[in-house]
């Protein structure tokens, strides 16, 4: 009878300790959420600097998610996507609009960052100022918004929410 006590004990301290160390890393973590769209130009366009900011920000406890909310995306095509630009983070689909519902998105590409450290959006809008508007195209961004706002988060985890308008293509919200 001691030693079932002494499991169940054990056992209960275990999963306690999981659950306490998950939740510290989720308190000290961000996600953001990128919005893409596999037939929207802007969307592929972007692809080479959304893998520099993962890598510039994954060892910073800040992982990224490319989401697909069409319809007509699917595991296929999200790996065609995937292999064709080289990208080297999660991408899925949200044909629920789950998360694009939750952070308010309507345009690929578009970030969304979600703070797990008090479960809040502290930024939605543009990864940079490339595109000023729909064919018009800098040679090189000037800003990078979603850089700016990672880099603001990492020195004060209570910034205030930011929103930029994102230009690229509208995601179909009836569907």
């Amino acid at each position: 009878m001691k030693l079932k006590t002494k499991l169940i004990l054990l056992t209960f301290l275990l999963v306690r300790f999981i659950f306490t160390a998950r939740l510290a890393l989720a308190q000290d973590s961000l996600t953001v959420y990128v919005f893409l769209s596999e037939e929207c130009v802007i969307s592929q366009n972007y692809t080479a600097t959304l893998n520099q900011l993962n890598v510039e920000f994954k060892d910073k406890s800040i992982g990224f998610i490319g989401l697909f909310p069409n319809n007509w995306s699917n595991d296929s095509t999200i790996m065609d996507f995937a292999q064709k630009y080289n990208i080297h983070f999660k991408l899925k689909t949200d044909h629920f609009k789950t998360v694009l519902k939750k952070t308010g998105v309507s345009i690929t590409p578009e970030a969304a960052v979600w703070s797990h450290h008090d479960e809040r959006l502290i930024y939605r809008g543009r990864i940079d100022n490339l595109y000023e508007r729909i064919g018009r195209r800098r040679q090189n961004a000037t800003t990078s918004e979603l850089r700016d706002a990672l880099n603001g988060w990492l020195k004060d985890k209570n910034i205030a929410y930011s929103q930029t308008k994102a230009v690229g293509c509208f995601i179909n919200l009836k569907n």
